[in-house]
Order: structure tokens, then sequence, then C-alpha cells
């Protein structure tokens, strides 16, 4: 493809709040690319995740547009744009499972139903593997540190291989050293398998590995080429890296 996989174009955003009208995105534009990381660091409550719902066509804009690989997302059905979500676009976010269940049982399940059972539990483990977190499999949710929950929930939204990543504040509750292990471990994710990535910060330090950091404050995006659509450096971040951490090491 050429141009951006990611487009954001004027979108504006609002809710009411009783009789008044607060704005959480006034004319946002922003570009992501394949292989490419963008961050966006915003105060919380600053609609950063309003903003990823909007690229994800989990919520429409009050105007603007928002299109994927050339598709305009506000054209297509809602089935259209569930099949997106679940096949090509990878939601991340602190939640994590809402039943205690394994870890693999977690990363394997977007899975199970569109490949069985054997291969679902084979991508899972490849997935934890990838993510450095393979030692996490057989532990629970509630078991696992904050770090490690970061590793599964990475792991839970590229083992169906999508396209983009979204990231919602992932490291907001993390310290300096997970932090940087996660966005390292992006970083080599992007490049080696061309994932376009939107992320969104609460700090600078998170978003150290990013191509382009913008910033959301007052409803508004702004930041160096906060509208520019850019072909990633085919020559830039070695691919294939792998970050595995030992057991006691990893994120404790």
């Amino acid at each position: 493809m050429t141009g951006p996989l990611l487009s954001l174009s004027s979108v504006s955003r609002s809710y009411r709040r009783g009789r008044h009208e607060l704005r959480v995105l006034i004319e946002a534009s922003l570009q992501v690319s394949a292989g490419e990381i963008v961050a966006v660091q915003g105060q919380r409550g600053a609609g950063k995740t309003t903003l990823l719902k909007i690229a994800a066509g989990m919520e429409l804009p009050d105007s603007g547009q928002v299109s994927f690989d050339g598709w305009d997302l506000t054209d297509l059905s809602d089935v259209q744009l569930s099949r997106l979500l679940g096949e090509q676009i990878g939601w991340v976010q602190n939640s994590g499972p809402e039943s205690r269940v394994r870890v693999i049982d977690y990363v394997a399940l977007p899975l199970l139903i569109s490949l069985g059972d054997r291969a679902a539990y084979t991508r899972a483990t490849q997935a934890l593997e990838r993510v450095g977190a393979a030692e996490c499999a057989q532990q629970h949710w509630e078991t696992l540190s904050d770090g490690e929950r970061g590793l599964v929930e990475i792991a839970h939204a590229i083992v169906r291989s999508p396209r983009l990543l979204l990231i919602d504040d992932l490291t907001t509750i993390l310290g300096m050293r997970e932090t940087d292990t996660l966005t390292r471990l992006l970083r080599s994710i992007a490049s080696e398998s061309a994932i376009g990535v939107l992320m969104t910060v609460s700090d600078s330090t998170a978003a150290l590995q990013a191509d382009r950091t913008l910033s959301l404050a007052g409803g508004r995006l702004s930041g160096p080429a906060a509208q520019q659509y850019q072909e990633p450096d085919p020559d830039g971040e070695a691919k294939g890296d792998v970050i595995d951490l030992s057991s006691r090491e990893r994120l404790a």
C-alpha cells in the first residue's frame, strides 16, 4: 500500500454534560504508517482514550474523517467494523481478563473459534515467547506483576497478527525499567512485522521509542509533523529482536 496505514483528518468529538458541551477533540489530525510508532502524550482526561476509540472505529467522530488502509471507517457497517477490529487492529489496555483464567487461555481466546484449539494455543505460545513472557503461560492474571501484565496484553493483541496496534496508556502504572522494556519491545515488533503503532502515554519517558510524539491538550493535537505522513526508515531498528528476561529479572 502507499500512504499512511491510519489517518485521522480534522476529527472533532464532543460530549454533553448536562447543559454543557465538553469538547474532547478539536480538529485533530494524525497519521501512522506501517512500521511506525506514534505516541500521543497527554494528562488523564485529555481525551487520549477517545482518540484511540475513534481510530479503531469503536466510536464515531462528530466531524472529520478516519481511514484505515484507505477505507473510510464511517462508511463501514457494524459487522465490517467488528471484523476490522477483530482481525486487523489490536487493542491493548490494562484491563486484562474479566474472569480467573490462565494466561495461555487468555492469549489464545481471540483465535479459538476461527482456528480451533490446537492452532490457537500454538499461536498463543508463540506470541508469549515473542514478548518474553513464556514463563507466564500457566499463571493466572492475579498473580502477575504490572509489568508482566503489560507483556501479556501485548501478546493477546499480536496473536492475531494485526496490522495496527492501539495502546491505551499501558505504561501509566509502570516504573521506568518496566516502561523501557515494553517500549523497546514495541519498537522491535513494529520494525519486524511492519505493524503501525499508535500509543497514548502520560509522560515523555514512555514515548522514547516512538518515531514521533504528539501532545494532546485542550482537545488539540500538536507536535512535530502532527499531520505529515512519512515513510518509515527501512534502515532503522534491527528486526527480529526478542526481549526475553528471566522470571526473576523480568519486570519484577
